[in-house]
């Protein structure tokens, strides 16, 4: 009898929504006779629930900051797999492990950021790295990076849709009864949320709070509503154990986000319409691979537009039902867990036949900066971007506001971040001092 074939998952760490979607790919992959055998390495951590849940299917995980970074480790891990199948996303720890370079081996890499705006954007080099590239939405085909990309290396990219399939229940979703409620499920935090969420939302007019639940920044949120006399118009619950027991209630799904914004697949908006909640979104790329406009959902031009998309829903109750089926027709056909696994399947019979090889990210030089320093990979990350020319000429602190959204984290692949979680670095630590300082992003 043949041997599984070894897939080690390497990524940053497990939690949140790269948390769900992990579980549930080695979930149907844990079963009796597949070909594949998964073990998982975090470089940073895994979360309780990824950890029971590894535990529980029996499959091998190593927490590679728990037992003390081992670089030694980690290689002999990546030497024993078969495959090497690189969780991606802009993260300090991840950048400094392939600067360094690992041992041979075959290497695919799953993006589950969409790639088109720093601090979570590609760079060319990237995608020289492994065997195979995967964007997790095709909305990624539409990247500036990629499509400069000579053809020797598009030819290596795939899609496969990053999704945790169809969620328990939402097979026959229950007619929702009771007054019109729309709300927001998913991260609460400006580097995702549009940033005039509230106001949005209120402008609709619709009686009932607009429930929000998910976090970090729901405290925030909450202060904010306060402010501009909305605190009425919303329930803010903050994190929420079984998002099902929201879905449930919903008759639609308010998720206008920030048009620059990181995500993929959008695993809230899916299981949204998989209990029968009409999706409304903003026309951004990422939502619009999922949401087909008057047919599984609607898609909002602008705020106006968005807000008098609730409205009509509120007011045409068969309107509402003919989007909520087109919705759920569209995730029980599409978003199983199988297709995700049969292109997955495919694609690692197709690696197999590839020779292993070391890798090693080759990164361009740039004048005044120490290669390999923390600085070095946070500037090369940014991709040939404005922000990259605005940091790495120092710009003046006034322009920092100028910065997209998403630099405002104190994770997510900012200055920050590089910072807390590589070794000392002046011009990094001025950069946080001006920036993260003034914006009160500091721990």
């Amino acid at each position: 009898m043949n041997s599984p074939c070894r897939i080690l998952n390497l990524l940053p760490h497990a939690g949140g929504g790269m948390g769900v979607v992990l579980r549930a790919l080695l979930t149907a992959e844990s079963k009796p006779g597949n070909p594949f055998m998964h073990s998982v390495a975090a470089l940073e951590y895994l979360n309780d629930a990824t950890r029971t849940h590894l535990n529980s299917h029996g499959i091998a995980w190593t927490d590679c900051l728990a037992m003390g970074n081992s670089q030694e480790r980690l290689s002999a891990l990546i030497e024993a797999a078969d495959i090497v199948l690189l969780h991606w996303w802009n993260h300090p720890l991840l950048m400094r492990l392939l600067f360094n370079g690992i041992p041979p081996s075959r290497l695919m890499i799953w993006s589950h950021v969409n790639g088109f705006y720093p601090p979570q954007s590609f760079f060319p080099e990237l995608f020289e790295l492994p065997d195979r590239f995967v964007f997790a939405t095709k909305a990624s085909l539409h990247a500036p990076v990629f499509k400069s990309l000579p053809d020797e290396l598009r030819q290596r990219v795939r899609v496969i849709r990053s999704c945790a399939g169809i969620p328990k229940g939402a097979e026959n979703p229950s007619m929702k009864a009771g007054p019109f409620q729309m709300g927001y499920v998913g991260t609460v935090e400006s580097t995702k949320m549009h940033p005039d969420f509230l106001e949005i939302c209120a402008a609709t007019g619709i009686p009932s709070p607009c429930i929000v639940a998910g976090g970090p920044a729901h405290e925030e949120l909450r202060t904010k509503a306060q402010r501009l006399g909305l605190a009425g118009n919303f329930d803010i619950l903050g994190p929420v154990d079984d998002a099902r027991l929201i879905f449930n209630r919903l008759h639609a799904f308010a998720y206008p986000l920030n048009p620059t914004h990181y995500g993929t697949g959008e695993q809230v908006l899916i299981e949204a319409m998989a209990f029968g909640a009409v999706a409304v979104v903003l026309a951004n790329l990422p939502e619009m691979t999922i949401v087909s406009h008057n047919e599984t959902g609607l898609v909002a031009k602008n705020a106006e537009e968005f807000s008098a998309a609730l409205r009509l829903l509120m007011e045409n109750p068969l309107e509402r039902e003919r989007l909520a089926a087109g919705g759920h027709s569209f995730v029980i056909e599409e978003c199983g867990i199988e297709h995700s696994i049969k292109a997955f399947h495919a694609l690692f019979n197709e690696t197999l036949g590839l020779p292993k090889r070391p890798r090693m990210l080759h990164l361009p030089s740039i004048a005044g900066v120490e290669d390999g320093s923390p600085f070095h990979l946070f500037l090369v990350s940014c991709g040939n971007t404005p922000e990259r020319v605005f940091f790495e000429n120092e710009a003046p602190i006034s322009g920092l506001d100028s910065l997209p959204q998403g630099f405002s984290s104190k994770s997510r692949g900012t200055p920050f971040h590089y910072l807390r979680m590589l070794e000392h670095d002046p011009k990094l630590e001025s950069i946080c001092n001006a920036y993260y300082g003034k914006t009160g992003a500091t721990p």
